[in-house]
């Protein structure tokens, strides 16, 4: 499941890495810190998207828990109501969400630090692109649906097709090319909007039609509150869990705009959407988990469950320290990638020194919290990320930046991986159990 996933994954990241490329390309002659304050504004706008992203794959575990659980226990039937009650969750919870953030953003960014153009460009690219994390909603419970039922290539797809669709359009849309108008930030989230829809149509058609993987027959009001609540169980903390992370990297945010310069938050920003690249494949990993997990916790195989923990945190570790010395090696060539300005590039630098070699700590944290979901035991998962992101994360930033500026700050994020890591994989290991809870 992995190796196709990986793929989709990479893809569908590559398309905010694009968005930063692109946007660091920025020149006009009249504003000749655009660039800069595009990539400021991104990083403001970025945690925003993030909650809604987080809130779906949050979500998504809820669906890919219940379902893969119903399946294990031979409940193939409740596994296809499941699916689509997750679908009618998704839109519900997402909608709610959306609006509750359009209406709090222009109070919220100015709060974090956000002020003149910088604050305009990240509402106006927050208007196109929350809207379309509804649209999302769909595209992401299609793909736990699938991957749930032991799916690899068609999820991969879903992802990869509205990830091509956003890449394709983001110089048209960004820079104003052939018979497109100039739209800067705003384009980009445009071509997000547009990527996504594709994306969730694909996905739509391959539980519907295609593999049949749902079912609305014989659905009622009553069915339908039991299914919500049966994924509820997992998804809202799940959900929860990830939403913390995108608001710990807000407030992170918010430390350095107060206390450093326009070009700290846009390197800060930049580092972070670069970095990606080395965790792709372990987002993808922590996206496959959970159908082992919970498919053999639901039989009752609980050393298939540990051996398959086991397995994760090794990948984690192997593809972590190789990408950390590729980043290492490349730091100058990587940065230089995003922006041309010789500040952003020294500042962006160190980060690649000091961050990738810790982030199969990271993975640890995440990897954990998605396979103990499939199993129906999101605690686990809440409490390593509350460990992680707002007590050393947060702390660690906060203490970092008085101390050493963004070094300090860079400094921070690497001993909130290590510690928190070592704490996940010791106690999911030693102290968790293994057994999947009743679909």
């Amino acid at each position: 499941m992995l190796g196709p996933f990986s793929i989709g994954v990479i893809a569908l990241i590559s398309t905010g890495i694009v968005d930063t490329i692109y946007l660091g390309r920025l020149t006009d002659p009249a504003r000749p810190q655009l660039a800069i304050m595009a990539l400021a504004a991104l990083t403001f706008a970025f945690p925003l998207t993030f909650i809604g992203n987080s809130a779906n794959i949050g979500l998504g575990a809820g669906t890919m828990s219940a379902v893969s659980r119903a399946l294990g226990q031979g409940e193939y039937e409740r596994a296809k109501r499941h699916g689509a009650a997750a679908i009618l969750l998704g839109l519900l919870v997402m909608s709610i969400l959306v609006s509750l953030m359009l209406l709090a953003m222009p109070y919220i960014l100015p709060v974090a630090g956000a002020r003149g153009d910088v604050l305009d460009m990240a509402l106006q690219y927050l208007a196109i692109s929350l809207p379309s994390l509804v649209i999302v909603s769909v595209a992401s419970m299609s793909n736990n649906i699938l991957r749930a039922n032991g799916e690899a290539l068609l999820p991969s797809a879903i992802m990869i097709s509205g990830a091509v669709i956003n890449i394709i359009l983001d110089p048209f849309l960004i820079f104003g090319w052939g018979p497109f108008p100039r739209m800067e930030v705003q384009g980009a989230a445009l071509a997000t909007l547009i990527g996504n829809s594709v994306g969730a149509m694909i996905g739509l058609f391959f539980i519907l039609i295609h593999r049949k993987a749902i079912s609305f027959v014989e659905m009622t009001w009553g069915s339908i509150c039991r299914a919500w609540g049966i994924i509820g169980q997992v998804g809202l903390p799940a959900a929860g869990t990830n939403i913390i992370v995108p608001v710990t990297t807000f407030l992170a945010v918010s430390i350095m705009a107060l206390s450093l310069s326009e070009s700290d938050v846009a390197a800060f920003g930049v580092a972070s959407r670069a970095e990606l690249i080395s965790v792709g494949l372990l987002y993808a990993l922590s996206a496959c988990i959970g159908a082992i997990t919970g498919r053999n916790g639901g039989a009752g195989n609980t050393e298939r469950v540990k051996k398959t923990f086991r397995v994760c945190y090794m990948i984690c570790l192997i593809w972590s320290t190789i990408m950390a010395i590729v980043l290492a090696i490349f730091a100058n060539q990587v940065a230089y990638l995003f922006t041309s300005d010789a500040e952003l590039i020294e500042k962006i630098i160190p980060y690649f020194y000091i961050v990738p070699v810790t982030i199969f700590a990271y993975g640890f944290v995440f990897v954990s919290a998605a396979g103990l979901n499939a199993l129906g035991r999101p605690l686990y998962g809440l409490i390593y990320t509350i460990i992680r992101s707002v007590i050393l994360y947060v702390g660690f930033i906060y203490i970092g930046v008085q101390l050493g500026g963004l070094m300090g700050a860079y400094i921070g994020v690497a001993l909130a991986n290590i510690i928190s890591g070592l704490i996940a994989v010791f106690w999911t290991l030693r102290r968790t159990p293994m057994i999947a809870k009743k679909s």
